[in-house]
């Protein structure tokens, strides 16, 4: 894949995941598993889920049948949910990793992707839309992790796209 600027959200999605795991490591090691009422019980959680969803889109859009999808990203998932804050970045790292190589295989990212759902049935997606769904599904959690750290009395970190752009 060219350089553009599909890819370029994702190093942007890259950036700003780094930016949060700096931030969380310097706060009180409390509040990334700590408890709280909030949309996610844990800032832990919502890590996991962001790594595993991105794990899930990375096997649509190598186009892995439904059920190999399903037992990779179950299988990520719970090597995750065990991880610490320093395993779960490394986890990051190495998917970013996953995709980036996927990204230098394409040659088209204007080229549709065929998935299959239980409950969606046959769908057809252009690589690069799904790319920028990935980096917008990030946006928001990260929205997330900034709130419910706002809740637990600490700042979040602004990961914005600008601030991407400025660096």
């Amino acid at each position: 894949m060219e350089d553009n600027r599909a890819k370029k959200m994702y190093d942007y999605h890259v950036w700003a995941n780094q930016k949060v795991f700096q931030h969380l490591k310097q706060l009180p090691e409390r509040i990334y598993k700590e408890q709280i009422n909030s949309v996610f019980s844990s800032i832990s959680e919502v890590m996991v889920h962001l790594y595993a969803t991105d794990v899930t889109w990375l096997e649509t859009m190598k186009e892995s049948g439904y059920q190999d999808t399903v037992n990779e990203v179950n299988r990520r998932k719970l090597e995750a949910s065990d991880a610490s804050m320093e395993e779960l970045e490394a986890l990051y790292h190495l998917l970013s990793e996953e995709y980036y190589r996927f990204f230098a295989e394409q040659q088209d990212v204007e080229r549709i992707i065929i998935t299959e759902h239980p409950r969606f049935g046959r769908t057809e997606f252009v690589l690069a839309d799904l790319i920028h769904h990935v980096v917008n599904h990030g946006t928001y959690h990260r929205g997330n992790i900034s709130a419910m750290l706002h809740q637990q009395g600490e700042r979040g970190i602004p990961t914005d796209y600008v601030y991407f752009l400025f660096k």
